[in-house]
């Protein structure tokens, strides 16, 4: 009977296990979304946090909720952009903006779900072997991003951004596992 009752019982914590993991979504941007202190305004190169909401995949069908970033801040920005997530594109592409509290206005005008985030320094997103996002160089490297969120909607994010380069990119992965920035979904942002 006991090892009848373990049996049970860890089959329940394996299921809860898998559940765990499913309902992760495809997104590959864990780590992305939770740098920065959560507390507002970053440093050096900018950074945020956005909470976790939902899943990104391609299948078009979306209950990802916009979740925006340091609304707090929203009062100092000196600029504020619009900027159209497409499926499979930013728009516009290329941004200028001055250094300081800048708000993203982010529309998903796309069917598929989006996310805004950002590279310090420019360059190629970093992959790992296979096309994953590597989400060890993009944490040391300071990436930051306004989390995924479902079409139709208007999603903002503020953040603190010193001069340089940046590249835009989305991470949000199709159900084939080419993620967006591969599709093309990648910009750039000079701030001076």
């Amino acid at each position: 009977m006991r090892d009848a009752l373990r049996k049970v019982l860890f089959v329940l914590a394996a299921m809860t296990l898998v559940t765990g993991v499913a309902a992760c979504g495809d997104d590959d941007g864990a780590d992305v979304r939770e740098l920065g202190d959560g507390g507002g305004s970053g440093s050096g190169s900018g950074s945020a946090s956005a909470p976790a909401s939902g899943s990104a995949s391609g299948s078009g069908v979306s209950d990802a909720e916009c979740a925006p970033v340091n609304t707090e801040l929203e009062g100092d920005a000196g600029d504020e952009v619009e900027i159209a997530l497409r499926d499979f594109a930013f728009d516009p592409g290329s941004i200028d903006v001055g250094a300081g509290v800048v708000t993203f206005v982010a529309a998903n005008v796309g069917d598929e779900e989006h996310e805004l985030a950002f590279l310090p320094g420019g360059g190629d997103v970093p992959l790992a072997e296979g096309g994953a996002p590597d989400e060890d160089a993009l944490g040391d490297a300071g990436a930051f991003e306004l989390e995924a969120f479902g079409p139709g909607q208007e999603c903002k994010a503020t953040f603190d951004l010193e001069p340089g380069d940046y590249t835009l990119f989305c991470l949000v992965e199709t159900e084939s596992g080419e993620t967006h920035a591969s599709l093309g979904m990648v910009g750039s942002l000079t701030v001076s």
